[in-house]
């Protein structure tokens, strides 16, 4: 995906999902004097990721001169041949008729998507990718009582097996032991085997007959 951003206009907040480009990724950043820096971590995040990373300051003030300087860009990397997606990063909402011009317009129309962000630009491009899938996950509404029932019973059951296991050869597998109670059903049978195939037949039954007897694990 090509992302131009108008960095004057959406600043660092403009930036959130950098950490998710990558290599097949170019990124251009249009800033202006007036602002001219950007947090240490993005910068490291973008040139981590190995896409291809360009810069484009303007040489002098006036209004929406970046906006000008992006669509002459845009128009300049269409007309090398690019026919992939186009994000163009920015609030300015005059960016539409560049939109509305490549996408219904022109001889060889292309895609552009309007974002305030890289990863909304991402997820609006709806790629088939790793990345695409994992920010969906990420980006999932939960309710928010429903996960903290949830943090509170983890939080519970550490405490629980802590104390189980504590000043034993297995005070170090709590973490092992707790993502199997969490990642199966609370069925003896299933737990039984389990434990087996995690620690083995000795440690696998010391540790299911511990569990089997806590009745706080029930």
């Amino acid at each position: 995906m090509l992302f131009l951003i108008d960095y004057e206009n959406v600043g660092n907040i403009g930036m959130k999902g950098c950490d998710y480009l990558g290599a097949e990724d170019r990124l251009i950043v249009f800033y202006s004097e007036a602002k001219k820096h950007m947090e240490k971590r993005t910068l490291e995040n973008i040139t981590a990721s190995g896409c291809i990373f360009e810069i484009c300051k303007l040489c002098k003030t006036g209004k929406n001169a970046l906006d000008f300087y992006i669509a002459s860009k845009l128009g300049e990397v269409f007309g090398e041949g690019y026919d992939g997606i186009a994000v163009v990063i920015s609030n300015d909402n005059g960016f539409q008729a560049v939109r509305d011009y490549w996408e219904k317009r022109a001889t060889h129309k292309r895609r552009i998507i309007l974002s305030s962000c890289i990863e909304d630009g991402i997820v609006s491009g709806n790629e088939n990718s790793e990345r695409m899938r994992h920010l969906r996950e990420l980006r999932e509404k939960l309710s928010i009582s429903g996960y903290y029932s949830a943090y509170a019973e983890r939080k519970r059951l550490k405490s629980v097996l802590q104390e189980l296991f504590e000043g034993t050869q297995y005070e170090k597998e709590i973490e092992k032991i707790q993502t199997m109670l969490e990642g199966k059903e609370k069925n003896s049978k299933v737990v039984y085997l389990s434990s087996l195939h995690l620690f083995g037949k000795k440690e696998g039954l010391e540790i299911y007959h511990k569990i089997k007897e806590s009745n706080r694990l029930q």
